[in-house]
């Protein structure tokens, strides 16, 4: 062995520090982006927290930090080729360290409750920032979060006070986020109040936070069951619990949460609120009320900046236009950010009006002020579709969970789209009306899966820009909001949204009916008593909706209704005939989901105009014959089943969906027991799917959702039909097929070129799931699950005439039950987006690649990014 001396040793390494400077910081980053690609997976992974995982997220933080400053030098610039290469070489040693650390962190795809964190208590790190940085805001962050420290139990309530739009519910989120981070509870629950809290929804609300279902109607017995449950879940104090309440504007008894005054050990209190006094009432002691004020001149230009420069760049002249317009707003987040956003892009005259606008205002007065901030982006609404989109949001409650579906719905039955002629192109048009409107700043993205929210002060500008008496436009009166678009306080209004809970008379104060377009009612837990003559004035009505409504009273008098286009029931208890409903001839979309109906009548099959029909969750529901033969006007069709209790189709049913599905652009549908009808069925102009056959659909989403296919059937079954058009569509496939040998046999030649998740199991007769023209049509697949298929051989057939095949966007792969798999296949398949490899129950599996493809080289390309692999 040729000893080389310890001094040379280093000089070499020093040397390399100079001459594979640009190698090194380019292997850097390349490494750090796979670092980074792995940090995203494991942040978002729901295992538990625990200190080795924490300590591995900070190091990598900080890691990033220090390599973002690291940049390649000048060929000529030797003192810095050197200490860039020493800096890079060292941060590379880093990185391997957290590679190897990495595979040490415990992984779990078990579900929890939404409020669940973990079992053990920590103390945070100090590193968590504050909303976009801004240091006046440091230490009202760091003060809150050592007062929500559980084992401070003299301060159990805490409160963050400040004016509306300030940024409270903002901090209010990154507190969330530290305490969750570093285990500071066990369990998290978080609940918006609003202006007017309804106590039943506010317990449902809570209820799902600490997986405790509520079958108690009456209030006192439902806040009984949630105290049982946070009881038990505490543990006499062991297990330390956060509830936060946000948006607090009036007092509100912690005995109708399931919570005591004083509060039990272990709990600690959040509210967010404009109020300092309600926030004391409650039970805050004055130094647990910490003030989030507006920003510094300094942080409000930056702000600012943040959102414009990309687009302005260093204009000296819009730069003194703009500190004038940030003065103007006082430092208030909200009104910065929409302005922002409004003249993003802009030309400077239209930053000189703004600004021209602005002056008209005492800076004091900062109400006006970011009601003309909201006006100005109004206006700068290019669309009338825009506008109409915005306020039709503003006609529901405070902090609501707005469903996109439904201002589909309503936006049809109103007329509000330009150009417009079938729902396909309406919900086209509503997202896009959607998005604009985020874009403006005038909507939010919201929590739930297909909806948007309206902040509270841009409702508000909406409720005081147009309802004002001599104006008339909207009118909030308690849970009631009404539209009026007419300058004249004498005529009728034209919308009106009422939440019924308590109530049994229809308001007196709304007798004049002429005008009414949509009538919306919600949460009626009694029967409501409408006028006598309330449908038989209301001739123009052009949408219904009735939402957990009970058994909504619909007299003879409904049938007047005769331009009524949009009528909806959700979760309510129809009365058995509802052939009345055949009378409405130009109704065009009409929904009975989560309703008792058990019969649709042939007479529904009059309804010549209808577009959309919504049976979702009908138990057990019988179609009479003629009804589907009858819809010639039918574009969407939605009957997913209610736990596994499906629509009865008779063979007339089945046959007269044939004719049906040749129309259609969207079927939301289960075949269970009539899958040899499925040949029948004609799947070529669908746009939007959500099919299953043998199983139940099992989606969560009330509305939004992706092209899914879930198949249990026999090949032959699929081959005799055209379900393989759909192929080219589908996003989502899971399939349970036992005569199938690989994936072409029921794909008839088709592609996958939308297909982003497949999941296979239970394939008995599955040798190799697919073949090299299929997999070389994959261009989106993201995620990978196959299970108990017990003669799998490998993922793709062998192929000699290709080498190397290619899953471009492959990122998670599970391999699960196959006793026969060797390896993934006889070529060289390269993964470079993979992040996740879970190998489980694979007994035979030696190698990524048979024996003499297993090279360095090879599993280099294979694995781009680092793999975690779970054996």
């Amino acid at each position: 062995m040729e000893f080389v001396s310890p001094i040379v040793e280093s000089l070499k390494k020093h040397l390399s520090f100079l001459v594979s400077s640009t190698e090194y910081v380019e292997g850097m980053k390349k490494k750090i982006d796979q670092l980074n690609h792995i940090e995203k997976d494991i942040r978002e992974n729901r295992s538990p927290e625990s200190h080795r995982k924490r300590k591995w997220l900070e190091d990598v933080k900080n890691l990033n930090e220090r390599s973002s400053l690291i940049k390649s030098a000048g060929f000529f610039n030797v003192a810095k080729r050197y200490k860039l290469g020493k800096q890079s070489f060292g941060i590379l040693q880093e990185i391997k360290d957290l590679e190897n650390r990495e595979s040490k962190i415990v992984f779990t795809h078990a579900q929890k409750p939404l409020g669940e964190v973990c079992s053990t208590s920590t103390w945070p790190s100090t590193s968590h920032s504050t909303q976009n940085n801004f240091q006046s805001r440091d230490l009202i962050f760091k003060d809150a979060l050592k007062s929500l420290q559980p084992n401070n139990e003299s301060q159990k309530m805490i409160a963050l006070c400040g004016m509306g739009g300030v940024g409270k519910t903002t901090m209010m989120e990154q507190l969330n986020k530290a305490v969750q981070v570093s285990n500071m509870f066990y369990w998290v629950v978080k609940v918006v109040i609003g202006e007017n809290p309804d106590i039943i929804s506010l317990q449902q609300a809570i209820s799902q936070y600490i997986d405790k279902d509520l079958i108690e109607t009456n209030k006192d017995a439902r806040a009984d069951r949630l105290h049982e449950k946070f009881m038990e879940i505490s543990q006499d104090g062991k297990k330390k619990i956060l509830v936060i309440m946000d948006d607090l504007w009036k007092e509100v008894d912690l005995k109708d949460v399931g919570l005591t005054s004083p509060l039990p050990n272990g709990f600690k209190l959040l509210f967010t609120s404009r109020n300092e006094n309600v926030c004391t009432q409650m039970g805050v002691r004055r130094d647990s009320i910490f003030r989030v004020g507006v920003l510094n001149g300094f942080e409000a230009k930056a702000l600012f900046s943040r959102i414009v420069e990309p687009s302005h760049g260093d204009d000296p002249e819009l730069q003194k236009i703009r500190d004038d317009i940030v003065m103007k707003c006082g430092g208030l987040p909200i009104a910065i950010i929409t302005i922002a956003k409004f003249l993003c892009g802009n030309i400077k005259e239209a930053w000189e009006e703004a600004l021209s606008n602005l002056q008209h205002h005492d800076l004091q007065d900062l109400d006006h002020i970011v009601h003309e901030v909201f006006e100005m982006s109004y206006n700068n609404l290019k669309k009338e579709d825009d506008k109409a989109i915005f306020l039709l949001c503003g006609l529901f409650p405070d902090d609501f969970n707005i469903p996109i579906e439904d201002l589909i719905r309503y936006g049809w039955g109103l007329n509000l789209f330009t150009k417009v002629h079938t729902l396909a192109q309406a919900r086209r048009r509503t997202n896009i009306c959607v998005n604009n409107l985020i874009r403006a700043n005038l909507l939010i993205e919201s929590d739930h899966m297909g909806c948007v929210k309206m902040h509270d002060l841009v409702r508000t500008f909406v409720l005081s820009n147009f309802s004002k008496v001599k104006q008339a436009s909207i009118v909030n009166h308690d849970d009631m909001v009404v539209q009026r678009f007419t300058k004249d306080a004498n005529e009728s209004y034209e919308r009106i949204l009422l939440k019924c809970t308590g109530m049994s008379d229809f308001p007196v104060d709304f007798t004049n009916h002429e005008n009414l377009l949509l009538l919306i009612l919600k949460d009626g837990n009694m029967p409501l008593k409408f006028p006598h003559d309330l449908y038989e004035k209301a001739k123009n009505l052009e949408v219904i909706s009735f939402e957990n409504m009970g058994i909504p009273l619909l007299p003879i008098e409904f049938e007047n209704s005769i331009k009524l286009r949009t009528l909806c029931f959700r979760s309510c208890s129809l009365m058995d005939d509802i052939s009345f409903i055949g009378s409405l001839y130009n109704l065009e979309t009409l929904s009975f989901a989560n309703c008792d109906i058990r019969r649709l009548p042939s007479i529904i099959g009059e309804l010549k105009k209808l577009k959309l029909l919504d049976l979702t969750g009908c138990i057990d529901l019988i179609i009479d014959d003629g009804v589907f033969q009858n819809l010639d006007s039918l574009e969407k069709l939605y009957m997913r089943a209610f736990e596994g209790r499906h629509v009865k189709f008779s063979h007339t049913n089945c046959d007269e969906l044939e004719k049906l599905s040749q129309r259609l652009f969207t079927l939301e549908l289960e075949f269970f027991e009539n899958k040899p009808q499925l040949k029948n069925v004609n799947f070529k102009k669908l746009e939007k799917i959500r099919i299953s056959i043998g199983c139940d659909l099992k989606c969560s989403e009330k509305y939004s959702f992706k092209n899914t296919l879930n198949i249990i059937a026999e090949c032959s079954e699929l081959q005799e039909c055209s379900i393989e058009d759909l192929f080219n569509e589908t996003e989502e496939l899971q399939l349970q097929v036992n005569d199938m040998h690989h994936l072409e046999d029921v794909s008839m030649h088709h592609t996958f070129s939308q297909l982003r998740v497949l999941h296979v199991s239970k394939c008995a007769n599955l040798t190799y799931l697919f073949t090299f023209t299929v997999v070389n049509g994959l261009k989106n697949l993201e995620r990978l699950s196959i299970s108990k298929c017990h003669v799998l051989k490998a993922l793709v057939d062998d192929n000699s005439e290709v080498r190397v095949i290619t899953l471009k966007k492959l990122k998670y792969m599970t391999l699960e039950d196959r006793p026969k798999l060797i390896s993934l296949c006889d070529n060289v398949i390269e993964l470079p987006e993979m992040v996740k490899l879970i190998l489980h129950g694979l007994p035979n599996f030696t190698s990524i690649y048979p024996q003499g493809n297993n090279s360095t080289s090879t599993l280099q390309a294979l694995l781009r990014k680092e793999v975690h692999t779970l054996s």
